[in-house]
Parts: structure tokens; C-alpha cells; sequence
């Protein structure tokens, strides 16, 4: 029974001593990805011009490097920067379109990613990674062997403590709540760490076919937090009950991510000439950590 309990031990041991890691030598920027396509959030970390960062490899046979750039103008950017992994030096230059799915949790508009993927044949080595480009880039490191960093959150439908009128969306024979603006705006207070998700739609009279989208602004505490822009589309499969002359868009969703501290959150819409209507939820883990 020794033997068997000291073999059992020594295999744990050799087991920990195999785990394949990647160890940041400091904290890494985090920036959080959202996808609207498939409701992920993505965990990147962000390198301004010229910074670096760097972290140790164990035990990676395989290591993947995505990289995408924030971009504040146009539709496509090309952009470079280095890798190092051990003594060997690599200079990567890439070019990427705005991607059509993806944003960053605060409204950044970014790219879709590039990948870099090398084999790693030593069981430990140094990797930095330095942005030798002009704009802000974001980067998540992996290797087939980690879990994923992809963030599945659960959420809970939130009240706003400010709005105008109530209206309710039937969508597969299900009833949502969703709330207009009260003087141009609908306003949330909310203590973070929190993450919320704002659902907007625009309503069409049925005989509107001109579109050119709409956009909204979010403020916290009274100072510009992001600016939303999107493209309405007619939902072919949802309407607003008892209001058999307008259609509803599609839902756009944008999620924003809230630090420690009392955020005022203001939603404001300037457009007179249209009309939005919102539902909001809140990360469940954010309610579950104020209970304890």
C-alpha cells in the first residue's frame, strides 16, 4: 500500500512538473474582446508603440500569437512588430480590415486578428513581444495544449433607473422588456466590477426603407465613456406588441466592462428622427459577489 500510495504521489509530482504554462513577468494590460457572432468574450492584452512585454514558455509544443490593431479611422491598416523567443529575433508585419463582428468591451473598433504560429521545441524559453508599430495593438498568447481563454458569462436582466416608456418585443413567441429614452437619454447606476451588455434596436414605420443607421452615446459619471455606431436592419422575426405599424431592427449587442466604484451610466440618443429602444443586462457574478 506504501509503495502504491508513493508512486501514485510521484506521478502527481511528474504531472505538475509537465503542466505546460506561459508565465507573464508582469501583469499583462488586459483588453476584452466581444464577438456579437457568437456572444464571446475574447481575453487580449494591450502593447502601446514601442512597449513590450515578456513571459516564459513551459513546456509549449505549439505556440499561437493573434494580433489585432485598434483603429480609430478608416477600414484597413497594416502594422508590424517582434517577436523574440529565445535568441532568435522575428519581425512579423501584418495587414488586417476592420473586422465586422468583433469590438472591444468599451466600443474600440479593431481589427480581425492575424496568427502567428511557430513550434516551440525546448521545455523552457523566454518569449517577449514588443509593438513596433504606430498603432495600439492587442494580442492574445496560447498553445494548444492551455484551455481556452474565451469567457463565458452569465447574465441577469437589469432595471434602468431612468426612462421613458416601456415597450414589449415578441421574438419566437417570447416576451422581452425594452425601454425608450426619457429626454434623449435612459440612465443605470451600478457598482463595478460589473459588465454590462446594452441591447439596442431602432424601430422602422413599416413603410421606411431608407437606412443609415443610428448610433448612441454612453456616458459614465457624466464623462464620455464610448460612442456606438450601427447598422439597422428589419427584423423578420420580432415585433412590438399592440403596435402593428412599426417593425423592430435586429438587435445590436455592445457590452462594456465597469471598474471598482459607483458608475452613473448614462445612454444617450441625439438622433430626433430616430427611434431606439433599449434593454440592459448585468454579469450574474457581479450580484452574486455584492451578497457575500
Amino acid at each position: 500500500m506504501k509503495k502504491l500510495f508513493l508512486s501514485i504521489t510521484l506521478l502527481g509530482i511528474t504531472l505538475v512538473l509537465m503542466a505546460a504554462d506561459i508565465r507573464f513577468n508582469t501583469d499583462p494590460d488586459e483588453f476584452l474582446i466581444y464577438n456579437r457572432r457568437n456572444s464571446k468574450i475574447y481575453n487580449y492584452f494591450l502593447l502601446k508603440p514601442n512597449d513590450s512585454i515578456s513571459c516564459e514558455l513551459i513546456n509549449i509544443d505549439t505556440l499561437n500569437v493573434y494580433s489585432r490593431a485598434i483603429i480609430n479611422k478608416g477600414t484597413s491598416i497594416k502594422y508590424n512588430y517582434k517577436i523574440k523567443i529565445g535568441n532568435e529575433d522575428i519581425i512579423l508585419n501584418k495587414s488586417a480590415e476592420l473586422s465586422e463582428y468583433s469590438r472591444g468591451v468599451n466600443g474600440e473598433s479593431i481589427t480581425s486578428y492575424n496568427k502567428y504560429v511557430t513550434e516551440i521545441y525546448e521545455g523552457k524559453v523566454n518569449l517577449s513581444i514588443t509593438n513596433t508599430s504606430k498603432y495600439d495593438l492587442v494580442y492574445k498568447v496560447s498553445s494548444n495544449k492551455l484551455t481556452s481563454s474565451n469567457k463565458e458569462i452569465d447574465y441577469i436582466r437589469f432595471t434602468p433607473n431612468f426612462y421613458g416608456d416601456v415597450k414589449t418585443l415578441v421574438l419566437d413567441e417570447k416576451e422581452y422588456t425594452y425601454y425608450t429614452t426619457k429626454s434623449d437619454k435612459i440612465q443605470l447606476t451600478l457598482e463595478g466590477p460589473i459588465v454590462l451588455k446594452i441591447i439596442s434596436r431602432m424601430i422602422f414605420d413599416t413603410n421606411y426603407i431608407n437606412n443609415s443607421g443610428y448610433k448612441f452615446s454612453v456616458l459614465d459619471n457624466r464623462e464620455s465613456f464610448a460612442e456606438l455606431t450601427e447598422q439597422a436592419y428589419k427584423s423578420e422575426k420580432s415585433w412590438i406588441k399592440n403596435e402593428p405599424d412599426v417593425i423592430p431592427s435586429t438587435g445590436d449587442v455592445n457590452i462594456i466592462k465597469l471598474p471598482n466604484g459607483i458608475h452613473h451610466i448614462s445612454i444617450e440618443d441625439k438622433d430626433k428622427s430616430k427611434d431606439l429602444i433599449f434593454r440592459f443586462y448585468i454579469n450574474k457574478a457581479s450580484v452574486e459577489i455584492g451578497k457575500q
